[in-house]
């Protein structure tokens, strides 16, 4: 096999810019949990609402990396030679969150039994642990990696591993992680990633996915959200 899958087509080529929409869901979503765990009063209906949307956050999470360990890690390895010690340090942060995250999600399930106030603490700290942990992956891997993968890896390679993330996911909770994905994006950003999407799922996110997501964070977040626009 080449050492490249390039030169590519302006269809063929990724844009880097998907990775980092992806990351914003994890950069919000675990520090906001921590915070939400150590304020939560401990009745169990709280608590289930709590771990729920952990299990979803976290199962992606870890879905993603695995993916991209499994899918992307390989190519770029091979493609990439001059670049071989940053998809090797990529592997090692992974391992590092991957510990973090296996600590965080026993703690989540724990407390979605026991509901207690020191164990949400723990799951509280353990949480801010693997934030510190995937806050600084994404940096290095958005300043270092990216360009790598815009070079080396195709739009279609890249979307092998957002459909393995999509399988992962819960049936029931699919709209509701689009709506994670597409909170913090820029009307651009959204209109290019709902343009990927086939014409039923977009509708079926303007007709129920907006007011699902709506209605679901502000469950969790026990706030007035503002849902991502169509």
């Amino acid at each position: 096999m080449p050492t490249t899958a390039g030169p590519f087509t302006s269809a063929e080529r990724l844009d880097p810019q998907e990775m980092v929409v992806l990351h914003r869901v994890f950069r919000r979503e675990i520090p906001i949990l921590a915070d939400l765990v150590e304020d939560a009063p401990g009745d169990r209906r709280r608590t289930a609402v709590l771990a729920d949307h952990l299990d979803l956050v976290l199962g992606a999470l870890g879905e993603h990396h695995e993916g991209e360990d499994a899918l992307l890690w390989p190519k770029l390895r091979e493609r990439a030679v001059p670049g071989d010690n940053v998809v090797a340090r990529m592997a090692d942060q992974h391992e590092a969150i991957a510990g973090a995250l296996a600590a965080a999600t026993d703690l989540s399930h724990r407390w979605r039994t026991r509901g207690d106030r020191d164990t949400a603490l723990l799951l509280a700290e353990a949480l801010r642990a693997l934030d510190r942990h995937a806050a600084a992956h994404m940096d290095d891997e958005e300043e270092h990696l990216l360009p790598l993968m815009a070079e080396h890896i195709t739009a279609r390679e890249w979307s092998e591993v957002g459909e393995r993330g999509r399988r992962s996911v819960p049936k029931a909770k699919l709209l509701i992680f689009l709506g994670a994905i597409l909170e913090d994006a820029t009307a651009q950003e959204r209109q290019q990633f709902l343009a990927h999407m086939p014409a039923p799922a977009r509708l079926l996110w303007r007709t129920l996915g907006i007011r699902l997501y709506k209605r679901t964070t502000a469950r969790v977040r026990r706030t007035n959200a503002v849902a991502p626009q169509a």
